[in-house]
């Protein structure tokens, strides 16, 4: 559902309403429409505009180093960072964009910051006759030094609701009372606020610990940071996408 509302879709969409309006004989409008969809497009698909929509969601909630962090009683990684195996075309794991999760969750367990690490994560729909993706995201965590009884998975969450509600049951099995969610930055204030809501009255405190920053830093600069690329738009996108989560989250918690 997020991607009718993703910058490239609305830009596509607002193209062909363009050229609806010209075939019916309003070229002023169709035109003035046209303009601004290739001009919108063009702008998130500079690093300075998708610098500047991500920078205020990454600054809520900056990666400290594992050894800076709190103490608590288990680490909660949650997926999106890894892509299972698929033999035999693909027989090796996955490492998305995201998958600074995994490593950072591993360095809180060797900094001795908890006793248990949970994962959560589940695929997408039409996935189904893959291996989960918290079962992948668990084979890395072993291979990074945590040992498969610290562990404890939950592979069927679809989205980060998903995540918060089925996450709860391994909190309580391992008796956590405070947790440390590792998420990108970018995710981290409407994970948090998912997390926050399904947990309330649960007893369980869940603690930001972020990781994979990609805004908190030096801004763009130069005339390359005008220029559009693929990465920026994607990077734009996810940003619009989470504006736009956490806005539905805090309207659902109010309502």
């Amino acid at each position: 559902m997020s991607g009718l509302v993703s910058p490239l879709m609305l830009a596509l969409l607002g193209g062909l309403l363009a050229w609806g309006l010209v075939w019916r004989g309003r070229q002023r409008a169709g035109s003035a429409l046209a303009l601004l969809c290739l001009g919108g497009l063009w702008a998130v698909s500079t690093p300075w505009v998708a610098w500047a929509l991500a920078l205020p969601l990454e600054s809520r909630h900056p990666p400290v180093p594992a050894a800076a962090s709190p103490a608590a009683d288990a680490v909660l990684v949650l997926g999106g960072a890894m892509q299972a195996a698929r033999p035999p075309g693909q027989p090796h794991l996955g490492f998305g964009s995201a998958a600074d999760r995994v490593w950072h969750a591993a360095a809180l367990y060797r900094a001795g910051k908890a006793r248990w690490v949970l994962v959560s994560g589940g695929n997408k729909p039409g996935d189904e006759d893959v291996a989960p993706e918290a079962e992948a995201m668990a084979v890395v965590l072993r291979a990074l030094g945590v040992p498969a009884s610290a562990l404890r998975l939950e592979g069927r969450s679809r989205n980060t609701r998903e995540n918060a509600q089925l996450s709860l049951a391994l909190a309580r099995q391992v008796g956590a009372r405070r947790v440390l969610l590792v998420t990108s930055a970018l995710h981290m204030p409407r994970a948090l606020a998912v997390f926050q809501g399904v947990f309330a009255g649960s007893g369980v405190t869940i603690i930001p610990a972020a990781t994979d920053a990609e805004a908190l830093g030096d801004e763009p600069g130069g005339w390359a940071a005008w220029l559009p690329d693929a990465r920026s738009l994607e990077w734009s996108s996810r940003a619009v996408k989470e504006v736009l989560g956490l806005a539905q989250v805090k309207m659902t918690t109010e309502w």
